[in-house]
């Protein structure tokens, strides 16, 4: 896949973000990193969500920088699309694992109390904070 047919299948659109909105979305992600690792040992549940959420944040982040945003239809799956065809390849197994994280998210919102163990939140916790700072570094770069 490539972003020109994300694009063509109305996945993603071209966007000219503003330094506020990237930093707005990094901002985000930075509160919700803070709050998992708060949570973890409260619930693991919301732990999990939260520290989806900030990856989430961070690659809209991403998104915006580079020019686009997820059509908001399918918003979250169509963001780790994209990632996926941006990152780098040692990346492209995290992109993966955030992917998967989207569909387990949404089971312990929506459907299943409990479902998530600590095992799992301290992973994607762990996970979510190197992605961070990859996403940081990458946005000082450019």
């Amino acid at each position: 896949m490539s972003i020109e047919e994300l694009i063509e299948k109305g996945s993603i659109h071209p966007f000219e973000a503003t330094p506020s909105e990237i930093k707005k979305a990094m901002g985000i992600a930075r509160r919700d990193l803070t709050l998992a690792e708060r949570l973890l040992g409260e619930n693991f549940d919301w732990c999990f969500a939260i520290a989806y959420n900030a990856v989430l944040q961070a690659c809209q982040a991403y998104m915006f920088h580079s020019g686009y945003r997820p059509a908001s239809a399918e918003a979250h799956k169509a963001t780790f699309e994209f990632m996926e065809i941006v990152v780098e390849e040692p990346l492209k197994k995290s992109i993966s694992y955030f992917d998967r994280a989207r569909t387990k998210r949404h089971r312990t919102l929506y459907n299943d109390v409990g479902l998530i163990s600590e095992k799992e939140a301290e992973e994607l916790l762990r996970r979510a904070k190197e992605f961070l700072s990859y996403i940081e570094g990458k946005l000082k770069q450019q």
